[in-house]
């Protein structure tokens, strides 16, 4: 097989195999971040799996990894609780009169 049949997709440079012989599986991903989490996921045997690289050895995400919430500062306040507007819902002065309207029958 060349490397065009192993790699049909262009920005997915890693290549994941596994499963039996008649019914194999096959993954494709960006970075090695996306491929260690799929094999986090579903519990994946890395003795049971084949992995190829496109250039010969793993590429690094280009995109930081997002920080978990309880690693995120506290929003700074800009006033006490009390000093924050709230909405007020506006009045159609048209819609809001007192009418008296005949119902039809």
């Amino acid at each position: 097989m060349n490397i065009n049949e192993l790699f049909p997709y262009e920005t997915f440079p890693i290549r994941l195999e596994f499963g039996e012989k008649k019914n194999i599986t096959i993954c494709y991903f960006q970075c090695q971040e996306h491929i260690d989490k799929y094999l986090e996921r579903y519990k994946l045997d890395k003795k049971t799996i084949k992995i190829d690289y496109r250039d010969e050895q793993p590429t690094k995400s280009s995109q930081k990894r997002k920080r978990s919430v309880e690693q995120k500062p506290e929003p700074k306040s800009k006033g006490s609780p009390g000093s924050i507007r709230k909405r007020k819902p506006r009045v159609d002065s048209t819609r809001n009169t007192a009418r008296t309207t005949k119902r039809k029958k």
